[in-house]
Formats: C-alpha cells, sequence, structure tokens
C-alpha cells in the first residue's frame, strides 16, 4: 500500500523523502518512519518506477519514471475484493482514474459493502436469537453495521457524483437529445 501512495504523489510533482513522509501522515499512514519509507523507495528505484533527481543540497527528490506512470495505473485500476484502508489510499488518487473506471470501482466496493452489513446483521440476529447477546459483542455488532450502513450512504453519493462526470464525457449527438 506504501509503494501506491508513494507513486501517487510523486505523480503530481517530485518530492523528497521528508515532504513525502509528512504527505503520508496526512493520507493516513499514522506511523510511517524514515525506515520505512526510505527503503520503499530505494526498492521502487530499483524496479525504475521512480528516479532520483538532480540533488539541491542534501535532499534527494524523486520523480515517477514512465514506467512508474504505468505500474502507477495498474494497481490503481486493478479490481478485488479490499480491506478499507487499500480502498481509501486508492480514492485519495481517483483523480488519475477515468470516470467510468471511477463509477466501477465505487460500485464493486459499494457491493462489498453490503456484503459485509448483511454478514453482521445476520450475526446480531443470530446471537440474539441464540441468547448469546452479551452486551458488548452485540454493542460491537451494532456498530459494524452503523458505520458500515454510513459508508454505503457515503458511496451513493459518490458514486452519484461519478455518474455525473461519466455523463459529462460522453459526447451528445447534434440535436441535444441523448
Amino acid at each position: 500500500m506504501i509503494d501506491l501512495a508513494i507513486l501517487g504523489l510523486l505523480r503530481k510533482q517530485p518530492r523528497h523523502g521528508y515532504e513525502l513522509k509528512a504527505r503520508l501522515l496526512e493520507l493516513g499512514f499514522s506511523r510511517v518512519s524514515f525506515g520505512t519509507l526510505y527503503p520503499a523507495l530505494r526498492r521502487l528505484e530499483k524496479r525504475g518506477l521512480i528516479e532520483p533527481m538532480r540533488q539541491s543540497g542534501r535532499r534527494k527528490a524523486y520523480r515517477l519514471t514512465p514506467t512508474g506512470e504505468e505500474e502507477f495505473a495498474r494497481i490503481l485500476g486493478s479490481a478485488g475484493d479490499e480491506e478499507d484502508r487499500r480502498f481509501n489510499m486508492r480514492l485519495a488518487f481517483f483523480q488519475y482514474l477515468e470516470p467510468a473506471a471511477r463509477l466501477r470501482t465505487l460500485k464493486r466496493r459499494r457491493n462489498q459493502l453490503i456484503g459485509r452489513l448483511h454478514t453482521a446483521q445476520a450475526a446480531l440476529q443470530r446471537s440474539t436469537a441464540e441468547g448469546q447477546d452479551d452486551h458488548y459483542t452485540a454493542a460491537l455488532l451494532r456498530h459494524n453495521i452503523g458505520t458500515t450502513e454510513a459508508d454505503i450512504d457515503w458511496l451513493d453519493q459518490l458514486i452519484a457524483y461519478a455518474r455525473t462526470e461519466q455523463e459529462a464525457e460522453v459526447p451528445r449527438p447534434l440535436g441535444g437529445k441523448k
């Protein structure tokens, strides 16, 4: 996940390690250290995804290579079940996806959350019916249901926005009719 974040941050502009660390913290990497960041930068450089720029002072700035742009696009557009943090990280760079790909990704994520919601609702119902409903487990299940419902509502708003973006990119026939 750190590779996606580094590539995404360098997609916009070259950055040095200290600036990357600060931006990673803003994106939710709560404990990114230079001991994690610099090995990742070396790994990405070795793979030819990033390259150092001419040094000015003591700080080495990095930029994305054409191969790095391709890999970033591949990772960003990759499908599949994903954990919350990975989805949120990809969402931070949705500006680089085509509108149709954004919409597909949001719908896929919504379907994953619907599955999660049904699982949590069934677990709560089952534990209540079986009389195994201790207060803390039930509270946790209700919390999971509430946050998942809120996430689905949030995704519905993002999907509506993505649809308007996609419609804006579709060329309209002459005469103004769809």
